[in-house]
């Protein structure tokens, strides 16, 4: 062959120069594979960086690496990891994002040739011209295509990168990339887990607060299987190893009374008394007397001194029912005792200090009470430091049957002859009906199936419920007068309707016996005259 044709058989010098680059590039993103050993199981990227810096300078020069990821709030970087250098690399923990709209540019790399020859990028860059840093080739990391995180590498010299080293820079940021979800999904599941772990042993303790309560024969007070009635037993439960004030709110006969003794019972105050006091039940300056006691003269009558419910709480629990029902000055001094930890007998001039943690209860919208200027909005917000709202019974249908089941052996146990149970005709009209007077109506109807019934099978006809008063409603059909059914859709009875056809209830049910209807529903003779009067209820009603 001759000269001349061996020689057009060779590729031009800048084809060959253009084979050796690609061969070189391939060579150093093959180099760049060897981080998949080192990254391969490791949950913390932290651990190896100095590695994954030794190997990367391998094939991309660099005084160091740093990685660094852009806070919640997008103002600052946090410096997740960096490697060491001789001169010792000591980074601040995180720093202020020098230029915000960097995170929100769209951009795929950035070299910057010399750093500490622009007035711009000399105070954008200050913590690294501080440690000598003069060039930066830096990646950014993305996840939903927002900026994240990015992988800086620096030299001391200037113009340290070019564009051929991007490819490569990218393929070791991938890497890294995937080591850092890594991270942060075992992050994830570790959390997880705690919290998972963390309610399991607050379910077991709930079920042992629960069975404590039980072997003193309270069983059905805490009675429930329903996710919301679970989430209120969980939130007391958290609540009662602290001294924080609770509030109670809720619809009328939904248990607050109940989830207030569950908190005295699981807090370090259960030795000490529980002390209730509604305070819907008495004239003003009556329950002042009882809360705070009175001196001997304090007022006609008071021929001697008496303390009051506080004083009784003392070391204890002090439950203020229908706290929303309390006049402003009340509400004044029971501000005083949340505040200052103190209070004065009715007539006395001297302070006693009260050592009670306050657990409150209100079926009152205190919110709207406070827009009316009827509630203390300073009160408010002592009381509610905690809430806790009960559902009412029509939204966890779950806990009926057990609850009905509860009921029916603690009333059995009372009346001497437990029934012999509950048929299927009235477990569907149990769970079809909507409770508007909750779980105390619950009670109260089964105790009256129980009488009815005569120790056997409680049928639908004994599940004996009167309508709602509506004055605009029709009356009811005769073949199912007086039976558990759904209220007619006329008009939502009010709190006073309730209560007034529960009184009603009560005093048909107890012959017109005011000590015996007020001991069906929970009160004193005396708490129960004070409702028949706020109710416009003549006694002989």
């Amino acid at each position: 062959m001759s000269e001349e044709s061996a020689s057009a058989s060779r590729p031009p010098a800048r084809e060959l120069e253009r084979l050796r680059a690609e061969v070189e590039e391939l060579r150093r993103l093959k180099a760049v594979d060897d981080l998949l050993e080192t990254l391969t199981g490791v949950l913390d990227i932290r651990q190896v960086f100095d590695r994954v810096s030794e190997i990367s300078r391998a094939v991309l020069p660099h005084d160091a690496i740093a990685l660094g990821r852009i806070t919640p709030d997008r103002q600052s970087i946090r410096v997740w990891a960096h490697s060491a250098i001789p001169k010792g690399f000591d980074i601040p923990e995180t720093v202020p994002l020098p230029d915000p709209t960097v995170v929100q540019r769209e951009w795929d790399f950035m070299v910057l040739d010399d750093i500490s020859a622009d007035e711009t990028l000399r105070r954008q860059n200050a913590p690294l011209l501080k440690y000598g840093v003069k060039s930066v080739l830096r990646i950014p990391l993305k996840e939903d295509g927002m900026i994240v995180a990015a992988l800086n590498f620096l030299s001391f010299r200037p113009d340290a990168y070019a564009a051929r080293d991007v490819l490569v820079a990218k393929r070791i940021a991938a890497f890294v990339h995937l080591a850092l979800s890594h991270h942060d999904l075992a992050e994830a599941a570790r959390r997880a887990a705690e919290a998972q772990e963390r309610t399991r042993q607050l379910e077991r303790r709930v079920e042992g607060l629960v069975a404590a309560l039980a072997a003193h024969g309270r069983t059905s007070r805490v009675i429930g299987v329903s996710a919301s009635w679970k989430d209120v037993l969980r939130q007391a439960a958290k609540v009662a190893s602290a001294e924080t004030t609770v509030l109670l709110t809720g619809e009328s006969g939904t248990g607050k009374e109940v989830v207030a003794r569950f908190v005295h019972s699981s807090s370090p105050r259960a030795s000490g008394p529980f002390v209730a006091i509604n305070c819907a039940a008495l004239p003003d300056t009556l329950l002042e007397s009882e809360l705070f006691g009175f001196e001997r003269g304090a007022f006609s009558g008071a021929h001697a001194a008496k303390p009051g419910r506080i004083e009784a709480a003392q070391g204890g629990v002090l439950f203020l029912d229908e706290v929303g029902e309390t006049s402003p000055s009340v509400q004044a001094k029971l501000l005083r005792v949340l505040q200052e930890r103190e209070f004065q007998r009715l007539g006395g001039s001297r302070p006693q200090r009260a050592d009670v943690r306050v657990v409150a209860a209100t079926n009152r919208d205190l919110a709207a009470a406070m827009a009316r200027g009827t509630f203390r909005e300073d009160l408010f917000y002592r009381l509610a430091v905690f809430e806790i709202r009960l559902p009412p019974l029509r939204e966890r249908p779950d806990d009926i049957l057990p609850l009905a089941g509860a009921f029916l052996e603690e009333i059995g146990a009372e009346l001497g002859r437990p029934a012999a149970g509950i048929s299927r005709d009235a477990m569907e009209a149990l769970l079809g009906y909507r409770w508007p007077g909750n779980v105390r109506e619950l009670r109260n109807v089964l105790e009256r199936a129980s009488i009815l019934s005569g120790g056997g099978l409680i049928t639908h006809e004994h599940l004996i419920v009167p309508a709602p008063r509506s004055p605009a409603s029709a009356p009811s059909s005769p073949e199912r007068a007086g039976t558990v059914s759904p209220p007619r859709a006329t008009r939502a009875p009010s709190l006073a309707d309730l209560e007034r056809d529960a009184i009603e209830r009560a005093l048909v049910e107890a012959r017109y016996n005011k000590s015996r209807a007020a001991r069906a529903l929970g009160l004193t003779r005396g708490q129960l005259y004070g409702r028949l009067r706020r109710l416009g209820m003549a006694p002989t009603d």
